[in-house]
């Protein structure tokens, strides 16, 4: 029991004490059979967490706790939310540029600012999700009020991620790529980003929508576990096609301008965008929730540089 409550009690001032450390486990016959010169001995217990659950260290712990996505990370719940802040500071910047960046504007203009506004609201609400509403699980309320901020997250994002394909062909005709110098290939892309960002609702007003997203699998001391935030019922591969086919055309119709000649200044911030987004996207496990986001803010800034040469000068 000392050796318990003193551990415990070495938990950082920010961390949530989504575990209790009280009679319920000390009741568990697992530690009332297992002689005390058995134990491994941990600065905290969270300590035991950080690793897969399978370890033999963690076992005794986890039978102890009812729910897995109780468990507290041991890192300071402000560092998460913190992260997704500074996106959200960073956008709001890129859209203050492209105020004065496009002078000629267009509705690939127009897609631009609209994704990065959505991204905006992508990383605002996460942010103020993970700072204001941590006690959702006890409070309706909260709940609700963040479930429905949460519905334009993914609307905005689901909507204006095809309609960026605009933007990235206009941007391919001002740098000289050839087969985009033709209005009819334009228009195509145009019609088909629209019915793409149409289909991708239609299947999302389907489907039994979205709810808070539960971190009850390891790794347990991932730093994504301090986000409060909602994600899709049943998240499908479908809804991700939309940002991979924008990623790898801002590659391709970079490099493609590149090879063009006309304005390599606007091939290699396209590159740069398009790279930036699937580099982010493409890292492993829970290093994805937030390079993923910062990987889409990349893309946003390239896409702000070529915006310079491509709107302001049209």
């Amino acid at each position: 029991l000392a050796l318990l409550v003193s551990s415990a009690a070495t938990v950082g001032a920010f961390t949530t004490p989504r575990t209790s450390f009280g009679p319920s486990i000390i009741s568990a016959p697992v530690l009332q059979l297992q002689p005390i010169a058995q134990r491994t001995c941990v600065s905290t217990p969270l300590q035991l967490l950080k690793n897969d659950m399978t370890t033999a260290e963690s076992k005794p712990l986890l039978k102890a706790v009812e729910n897995p996505a109780d468990i507290d990370n041991g890192k300071n719940d402000l560092i998460a939310p913190t992260i997704y802040a500074l996106y959200t500071a960073a956008l709001i910047y890129i859209i203050y540029q492209l105020r004065d960046a496009i002078v000629a504007p267009t509705l690939g203009s127009f897609a631009l600012s609209f994704v990065t506004g959505a991204l905006i609201w992508d990383n605002l609400i996460i942010s103020i999700g993970s700072f204001f509403f941590k006690d959702i699980d006890t409070n309706p309320k909260k709940y609700q009020i963040l479930k429905w901020l949460s519905y334009p997250r993914f609307t905005f994002h689901a909507v204006g991620v095809p309609l960026q394909c605009i933007t990235v062909a206009e941007m391919g005709k001002f740098a000289g790529v050839g087969f985009l110098q033709s209005d009819i290939v334009q228009i195509g892309i145009m019609v088909a980003a629209v019915a793409l960002a149409i289909a991708d609702r239609v299947k999302f007003a389907k489907s039994p929508g979205i709810e808070q997203t539960i971190w009850d699998k390891p790794p347990f001391g991932a730093l994504e576990r301090d986000l409060v935030k909602f994600g899709y019922v049943e998240p499908d591969f479908a809804y991700v096609i939309p940002a991979i086919i924008l990623a790898l055309s801002n590659l391709l119709v970079g490099i493609a301008a590149l090879k063009a000649g006309t304005d390599p200044e606007v091939a290699k911030w396209m590159i740069f965008a398009g790279l930036s987004a699937l580099i982010g996207n493409a890292l492993p496990g829970n290093i994805n929730t937030f390079s993923g986001n910062l990987g889409e803010a990349g893309m946003q800034f390239g896409l702000l540089q070529a915006a310079r040469i491509v709107f302001g000068w049209m």
